[in-house]
This record gives C-alpha cells, sequence and structure tokens, in this order.
C-alpha cells in the first residue's frame, strides 16, 4: 500500500503557568531488553521559504507522507538557503507588511550552508545520501524515508520530561537516549524547538493570486536548546544496555510563540558524517 502511495506522491512534483509532564518511557516504544525490534524513524528537515512559489507543493507532498507514516515521521521547517539574502527567504518591506516576517535562523543558516542548499524546495532524510545526494527535491522524499523507518534502530530517543514555564518564557527538558546496539565513535544529540501553525504570507503558486496572507506555516524551525550541532552524546564508544540523560534548563523562548503548537525534537547523529541515528518529537501540550 505505501509502494503504491508513494508512486502517487512523487507524481506531484501552552501551556499556562508553569506544567510538567514525566514519561520515562514512551508507550509502544521498547528500549531494549526484549520485545519488539524499534525501528528508525524518519527526520524530514525540508528547506523552504515564504516566497519559494513552488514550495507549497512540496509542503502538500510533506503532509501526505506524515498521513502516511504517522510517528514515523517527523517533520520540520527550516526558512534557509546558502544565500542568507536569497529573496525566497529574506523579508520585504512592503507598503501592505507582506512578507514582513523574517523566518530565518543562526541555526537554519548553519545547515543550508554546510549542506550548500541552492535550490528550494529541497530537503534532508535523516542527512542520508540517497543516489549520492543528501538534499533531496521532494520527488524523491517518500523513497527516502521509506528506506529510513524499515531500518532497525541502534539508538532509541525521548522527552522524558517537559516543563514550559509561561510567565519566566523558558523551557526545560529531559532527553534520554538508550543505546541498543554497541556503537562507537562520536555521536551527538541535537534538541530543536519547532513551532506549527505559524499564520502568516506565503507566495503559492498552487492558487490564483498567489499572495496568500493567511497560509498555515507548518513545523516552523525556531531554535535549538543546545547549539546547531547539538552535544556529544557518546564521546568514543557506548555499549547496548547504557542509557544516557542530557537536561536543559530554563531554556529563553520567544513569548510571541504560542506553546499550544510548540514541540521538541531531538535526535542523536554521528558527527563524523552527520547521519541521524534516530529523532524523537514531543508536544508541549498532548
Amino acid at each position: 500500500m505505501r509502494a503504491i502511495t508513494l508512486t502517487l506522491l512523487a507524481s506531484i512534483v501552552a501551556l499556562t503557568g508553569c506544567d510538567i509532564v514525566e514519561n520515562p518511557v514512551p508507550s509502544g516504544q521498547q528500549t531494549g531488553g526484549g520485545g519488539e525490534t524499534v525501528k528508525r524513524r524518519a527526520l524530514l528537515e525540508e528547506f523552504t521559504g515564504h516566497h519559494c512559489n513552488n514550495c507549497p507543493a512540496a509542503h502538500v507532498v510533506a503532509a501526505q507522507l506524515h498521513d502516511l507514516y504517522g510517528d514515523e515521521l517527523i517533520l520540520v521547517n527550516l526558512h534557509a538557503a546558502a544565500n542568507f539574502n536569497s529573496s525566497f527567504i529574506v523579508p520585504q518591506s512592503n507598503p501592505d507588511g507582506s512578507y514582513a516576517t523574517d523566518f530565518r535562523t543562526p541555526e537554519g543558516q548553519a545547515y543550508a550552508t554546510n549542506y550548500a542548499v541552492t535550490f528550494m524546495p529541497s530537503g534532508m532524510v535523516n542527512r542520508t545520501p540517497l543516489d549520492n545526494a543528501t538534499v533531496l527535491s521532494n520527488a524523491n522524499w517518500g523513497t527516502a524515508v521509506d528506506a529510513i523507518v524499515n531500518q532497525d534502530a541502534l539508538v532509541e530517543v525521548w522527552v522524558s520530561d517537559l516543563l514550559h514555564d509561561a510567565g519566566s518564557s523558558v523551557v526545560s527538558a529531559t532527553v534520554k537516549v538508550a543505546v541498543l546496539a554497541d556503537i562507537s565513535g562520536e555521536h551527538k544529540l541535537t534538541t530543536y524547538l519547532t513551532e506549527d501553525h505559524v499564520i502568516d504570507w506565503q507566495y503559492n503558486s498552487l492558487v490564483s493570486p498567489p499572495d496568500v496572507e493567511f497560509y498555515d506555516h507548518r513545523h516552523v524551525f525556531r531554535k535549538t536548546l543546545d547549539g546547531a550541532w547539538g552535544q556529544v552524546a557518546v564521546a568514543s564508544s557506548a555499549s547496548a544496555g547504557d542509557t544516557l540523560t542530557f537536561s536543559y534548563v530554563g531554556v529563553p523562548i520567544d513569548p510571541a510563540w504560542d506553546p499550544a503548537n510548540c514541540a521538541l525534537v531531538a535526535y542523536v547523529y554521528e558527527s563524523a558524517g552527520n547521519t541521524v541515528l534516530q529523532a524523537t518529537e514531543r508536544k508541549f501540550e498532548p
């Protein structure tokens, strides 16, 4: 069924106050010691822009893939390009205020520069090459996602605690990593903060007129909790059965972001090749 759907896709070329939620092991996920094998989840980092005329068509592809794979696929939209002043992403000074929002971020720029993102729409799936390319057109996303989610995971990662203090506009979290098989070499952990359903202008060639004032921007990357390239999770090696714990305390966030639509996306990747081994997403509100 997925193969049929992927073929079709390819053709389309707050919390208030202070709340804490604890969940040491997410239901339905095994972290070793028996039970079903943990599979990798796919992380689609989509490079997009509010003045990219073909990007909304790619947003549709990403949404349909998410409908198909559910929690196996995590979506993040980065308004970024190798050229920081690309007309696709740079804010504009129009009399009507259209396209004035600056969605760009230092981290997004770091990724776009590192991976030489020169065309949009484009995206990376677990930063894993497909046919020798890491940055992929949306026509190839489905194939890349399907390959990832069918593989056994070497690690499992989850957000066990999440606290948003609305009064201070800070977030604190605990991320845990369970090692499912012996691994060697340096591995890092990075945690994103995203905001869903950001209503703003978008140029959309799928509709007429193409200037859409109230476009629903999904899974918008806002910042990391630990820098663009994260922190060292495994310095040289780790053994199956190890559980690693990482705490983020009082990380400031923009009070304008709607916590009801915010989430944390945490992932572990190999430092040598940047391949994402496993990712997870935890919404501020269930």
